[in-house]
């Protein structure tokens, strides 16, 4: 049955690419890697009872007591992806809270009752994995006989270096918004809504192209669905809508999606437009239909050092 793993071959994510413990050989070709002799076969309807016998397990590997102030971009500590083609369950870990009694605990007590599964907890780079075996831990592609608190620093490092990198476009929003909001709030009065202001070579995560962000404020009852923003006819690249939203109390503040509705005030919603474009946009209402002309120019628009 494939190709039978042994105590020294614990492979990590860059040395083999094929599936773990189907149970059964690919039609395709794909390669498959056995934990021992005799495997079950694999089904989904094993992994999504797993996930929602377990799911919560992995939330509480990092205590509330542990986790670190509000940051409106920062993903949870633990996060359980909810598919698997194979027995390796993807955890995606915040690697400011990693250590190596999280990772022994995963091992031991949950691949302890799933003996069949290993863990791959993911980064932004394969080198940077870690994939936890009922009875061994690769640290990506380091030798096995490193030093696991060395391997868990080096990689730890290396992973939150990517991590920011990618996170940069995002980062850059919430610090250019923040330092608005408070004026913005005070400026808004009766109106529907306060343009914040636009920054250039801001990523969006769905384009492959720089472009600007345009940051609207609102009262906490609209959102991004409540306006639309258009260009031109002509406007090469179009605008790019995005659903995400920033909270904000009354304060001006960046707020958790978890506060209670009661405490935000207003919603910050953006649109990114093509990079290097300054001229006429239209604001619309979409329950009501009114049409607001903004003009966008170029001294309005912040710029940020590319990266």
């Amino acid at each position: 049955m494939g190709n039978h793993l042994d105590q020294t071959n614990r492979p990590s994510l860059q040395e083999f690419g094929g599936w773990y413990n189907l149970g059964y050989e690919r039609p395709d070709g794909i390669p498959v890697l056995h934990s021992q002799p005799w495997v079950p076969e694999f089904e989904h309807a094993e992994f999504f009872e797993l996930y929602m016998a377990e799911n919560a397990w992995f939330e509480k590997l990092v205590p509330a007591s542990a986790l670190k102030p509000f940051d409106p971009i920062a993903d949870p500590p633990i996060f359980v992806k909810s598919d698997a083609d194979d027995r390796t369950l993807c955890v995606c870990p915040d690697f400011d809270y990693l250590t190596l009694d999280l990772i022994k605990r995963i091992q031991r007590e949950f691949l302890g009752k799933y003996p069949f599964w290993r863990v791959v907890l993911a980064a932004d780079d394969p080198s940077c994995c870690i994939v936890i075996y009922p009875d061994t831990i690769r640290f990506g592609n380091l030798p096995l006989n490193i030093s696991p608190e060395e391997a868990l620093r080096d990689l730890s490092a290396r992973a939150i270096a990517l991590r920011d990198a990618r996170e940069r476009p995002r980062r850059d929003r919430v610090n250019f918004v923040q330092h608005r909001l408070p004026g913005a709030v005070r400026s808004i009065g009766n109106r529907p809504f306060v343009v914040i202001g636009a920054l250039d070579n801001n990523r969006h995560e769905d384009d492959a192209d720089d472009r600007l962000t345009i940051f609207l404020l609102t009262r906490s009852g609209a959102d991004q669905a409540s306006f639309a923003l258009r260009g031109p006819p002509d406007l090469a690249g179009g605008i790019i809508g995005t659903g995400d939203r920033f909270n904000v109390d009354q304060s001006g503040t960046i707020v958790s999606d978890e506060t209670p509705e009661a405490a935000v005030a207003y919603r910050v919603s953006f649109w990114h437009p093509p990079a290097g474009y300054h001229g006429p946009l239209t604001i619309v209402n979409r329950h009501t239909g009114e049409q607001y002309p903004y003009e966008l120019k170029a001294e309005d628009i912040t710029r940020i050092p590319p990266s």
